[in-house]
């Protein structure tokens, strides 16, 4: 136990884990983006194996990253829980014993245990004893003290005066709340999972981790003016077990839909290459073509097919390629013929009508002059990217992350203050009063309440004469 105790332990075990963290967020995850993972497995395939081996790309659900969690609740119960909470300078007097017995023990070692306490103070009452005793409390209580732990004996008495007790729980619950934090984690790699599903617009498509199928009845994508970028996107969802229909809902961003737990997202949309039309302009007139569909030019020997839309166009080793499934650049190659006889294909562009790439032979790409036509419109066949998640763990998190807010508001936004009072009995009827205190925030915060209380005593209570 030891070691776990140890200062250099804890500070080794969270580095490890805050930096396994930083490596997970940095490197793409194949739960929530597995085309990334791929682009890294095409781009670097000698790193990819080298880190695909220790689990890097599912980092969050390894054995060894759990096995810290679980290190990490182990260590803060071990080192913070296994123990009563702190009270540090607030307990270890002898005037604390509740038992009288004890209490005439070590009365004689009054004035040393106060001199413990980071401030002390005394005074004499010619009041009487009974009177100045119940005075003392009436003041404390006026004060807003909690008085409590009183003693009484033949020498004298002594009683406890405190407030905001509740303070010394503070990192005692801030603990728990990593625990309860932890074991959230835990179960969410243990038992939970996430995936993305690309389904087609009027298509289904399955799940991996439950036998369940989704389908995108319709997609709707709103662009903001004269630009492919999407100001509003959502989806119509069903999801069904075989021939049970389990929910069913027009899913947008922040607007998922929520069955048994398991919670499906619109995370992402795109274009994978098919398209309805595309529509170019000839020279004041269109001319509508459906994908792959031959359709000959009116008062031409000329026939055009519109083949594939690239939905952000780029050149890669010289040919044709997608730099992602958005439509930030989208372009059409078309197949041309005159009187049967293919002509080099052409790729036109819907943002640059004065554009046009001719693609060679051997599928290599360069310049052509603009021809007599443009494109002007496209309606691709877009997929909607669906986020299915399931976080058992989630109740816990939230649950610890409100304990945490609970143990610092107590910690921090409450100042613990003690006093320790003892009254012994002189003569003539005259009192001696000897008080310690000790304040969670420390000597200079607490010395101008301190002597503020002290003078109050003296004046209200009538006491004759006080030391400080």
């Amino acid at each position: 136990m030891k070691l776990f105790r140890s200062i250099r332990f804890n500070i080794i075990l969270g580095a490890i884990i805050a930096l396994l963290s930083a490596l997970g967020t940095f490197l793409p995850q194949i739960e929530t983006s597995p085309d990334k993972v791929e682009m890294y497995r095409s781009l670097h395939p000698f790193s990819f194996r080298i880190l695909n081996f220790f689990g890097a790309f599912h980092l969050y659900q390894t054995w060894y990253f759990i096995a810290l969690l679980g290190l990490m609740a182990f260590d803060i119960i071990v080192c913070k829980l296994w123990n009563q909470p702190p009270d540090l300078n607030a307990t270890a007097l002898p005037p604390e014993n509740t038992n009288e017995e004890e209490l005439e023990k070590h009365w004689a070692q009054r004035e040393e245990a106060l001199r413990l306490k980071p401030f002390q103070s005394s005074l004499d009452s010619s009041l009487g004893f009974d009177e100045t005793f119940k005075r003392t409390k009436s003041f404390f209580k006026g004060q807003d003290y909690a008085v409590h732990d009183e003693v009484k004996t033949s020498s004298g008495a002594a009683f406890l005066a405190t407030k905001h007790r509740m303070q010394r729980w503070g990192s005692y619950i801030a603990h728990i709340a990593l625990v309860v934090i932890l074991i959230g984690a835990g179960l969410k790699a243990l038992y939970g999972f996430t995936e993305m599903v690309p389904v087609m617009e009027g298509e289904t498509a399955a799940m991996k981790n439950r036998p369940w199928t989704l389908s995108v009845e319709k997609f709707t994508v709103h662009f903001y003016p004269k630009t492919f970028q999407p100001s509003l996107f959502s989806s119509v969802l069903r999801v069904k077990a075989g021939d049970e229909l389990l929910g069913a809902k027009t899913i947008r961003v922040n607007h998922p839909l929520d069955i048994h737990g398991i919670r499906f997202y619109q995370a992402s949309w795109g274009a994978a290459g098919m398209f309805r039309s595309a529509t170019l302009n000839l020279d004041g007139t269109t001319l509508t073509l459906q994908q792959r569909v031959p359709k000959k030019i009116p008062g031409t020997p000329f026939a055009v097919e519109a083949d594939v839309l690239m939905p952000d166009f780029t050149i890669s080793d010289g040919r044709a390629d997608t730099a992602s499934l958005d439509l930030k650049n989208p372009a059409v190659r078309f197949l041309f013929t005159v009187a049967g006889k293919p002509t080099p294909p052409l790729w036109l562009f819907v943002l640059y009508p004065k554009v046009c790439l001719k693609e060679n032979p051997d599928g290599t790409l360069e310049h052509a002059e603009v021809p007599p036509f443009s494109l002007v419109s496209v309606d691709p066949v877009l997929f909607s990217g669906i986020q299915v998640a399931y976080d058992p763990g989630y109740p816990w998190v939230i649950g610890g992350a409100l304990l945490w807010v609970l143990g610092l508001i107590l910690l921090f936004y409450l100042h613990r203050r003690r006093f320790w009072v003892l009254l012994e009995r002189g003569e003539n009827e005259k009192t001696k009063i000897s008080i310690g205190a000790w304040s969670s925030k420390g000597g200079r915060d607490f010395e101008k309440e301190f002597a503020r209380l002290t003078a109050e005593m003296k004046s209200r209570l009538s006491f004759n004469k006080m030391e400080a």
